[in-house]
């Protein structure tokens, strides 16, 4: 299924992705942006990757593709719950702000959160944002995701720990909220 809202589409990993992908994995820029830990990836793993990666009930992977376009990078649905009606969502882009497009993001998350709540009927979706990650804290309120708490010193990048902001999302709150 490919997604459009607005000036995005969401559409599955395809072979022509393998640079952006390999990028998405290994720029550390981008990895001091994002929870977790990645070790170095080769361009023969990324392939491999690619060969065995397709998405599943627990985890979707869609590129970013703007109607410039360009394809700036992926978002991701991750640990789908449908007992529970959950999930969690986030991304990763790679773009300059020339091969952007205004309200991009505002549009991928848009587009994944309208599948989650309405194709997957799911009721809630969260977030967890690195506390210098200004971008991903605003767009999060731009979203109107909900601020939930503090996990305090959770998450180690740069030499020191850092605080990760929990955010969350009701199908409610995304119903009253998308027209505007």
């Amino acid at each position: 299924m490919i997604i459009k809202n607005g000036c995005v589409t969401l559409r599955a990993v395809e072979e022509t992705d393998f640079d952006l992908l390999f990028c998405l994995i290994n720029e550390p820029r981008i990895e001091n942006m994002t929870v977790g830990f990645h070790l170095p990836v080769s361009s023969a793993e990324q392939k491999k990757w690619m060969q065995n990666y397709s998405n599943s009930m627990t985890d979707i992977r869609l590129m970013i593709e703007l109607d410039n376009g360009n394809t700036i990078g992926m978002v991701m649905l991750n640990d789908i719950d449908y007992k529970n009606g959950s999930a969690s969502i986030g991304y990763k882009i790679s773009a300059s702000s020339h091969d952007r497009i205004r309200g991009d993001m505002q549009d991928a998350i848009a587009g994944m959160l309208n599948y989650a709540f309405n194709e997957l009927r799911l009721n809630c979706v969260i977030s967890a944002v690195l506390d210098y990650n200004v971008f991903s804290l605003k767009l999060m309120k731009k979203m109107h995701f909900t601020q939930e708490g503090i996990l305090r010193k959770r998450i180690y990048k740069n030499g020191e720990f850092h605080d990760l902001i929990a955010f969350s999302i009701l199908r409610s709150e995304f119903e009253e909220h998308k027209n505007i």
